[in-house]
């Protein structure tokens, strides 16, 4: 069964990445985890899954969170990607280098490495709103220095007056060092989820202008045409 829903996911990807501001789908972020797992995260606690992938020399990550902020302050906070870098450990930079549509963006990073060079790699994102009050975001790797291939998406839905999200992402890097960089690569995919969980729980009650703010520009983005 969850090995369908990876499928799906993939398979929506692919067609959200071509796609416009449409609303998709409600989905059901809990029902991936075990009883278990679901009171683990309820309770505050990051949950981690690895998934190897035929071919790939990393596994595919999701993670699994709760968040003390509505679904729109997370959505927002992921959206407005030029701010990612304030916050989100050893990201050096992001800048929306093209704007595709209103929620269809082209984002230039910079990641700090271990061992190796810095990398620097471009990102196509797009955001879409699934009713009632939930989130999507999917992106893919456009072109980079090292990596060869990114493929992920960010979902996020109400839960229990917070907001679950499910942050999943296969990266297929491009180095011989590969092995070397498997367990940095997924401590930076879970500070990344950690870091956009704490920025809209501290901007809810250390900055709710800026907050403010983010939200009326993501609302800007997803009204239809």
């Amino acid at each position: 069964m969850k090995k369908n829903r990876f499928l799906r996911s993939l398979a929506t990807i692919t067609i959200g990445l071509a796609g416009t501001c449409a609303s998709l789908p409600a989905g059901e972020i809990l029902e991936d985890l075990s009883p278990p797992q679901q009171s683990q995260v309820r309770s505050g606690t990051q949950i981690l899954i690895t998934e190897d992938v035929e071919g790939k020399p990393w596994p595919r990550i999701t993670i699994y969170q709760t968040v003390n902020a509505t679904p729109e302050e997370v959505a927002a906070v992921f959206f407005d990607y030029e701010d990612n870098k304030s916050f989100v450990p050893n990201l050096l930079k992001s800048v929306i280098s093209k704007r595709i549509s209103p929620c269809i963006t082209e984002i230039d990073y910079g990641v700090s490495i271990p061992i190796l060079p810095d990398e620097f790699y471009t990102v196509r994102n797009s955001i879409k709103e699934s009713p009632p009050g939930s989130y999507r975001a999917d992106w893919k790797l456009v072109r980079a220095v090292q990596t060869k291939d990114s493929v992920g998406s960010f979902s996020i839905e109400p839960l229990d007056g917070k907001t679950i999200i499910r942050y999943q992402n296969l990266v297929t890097p491009g180095s011989s060092m590969a092995g070397l960089l498997r367990k940095s690569a997924i401590s930076q995919m879970k500070d990344a989820a950690t870091a956009i969980a704490g920025r809209a729980e501290k901007l809810k009650s250390s900055n709710p202008a800026l907050l403010k703010k983010q939200v009326e520009s993501l609302r800007t983005a997803l009204k239809p045409e």
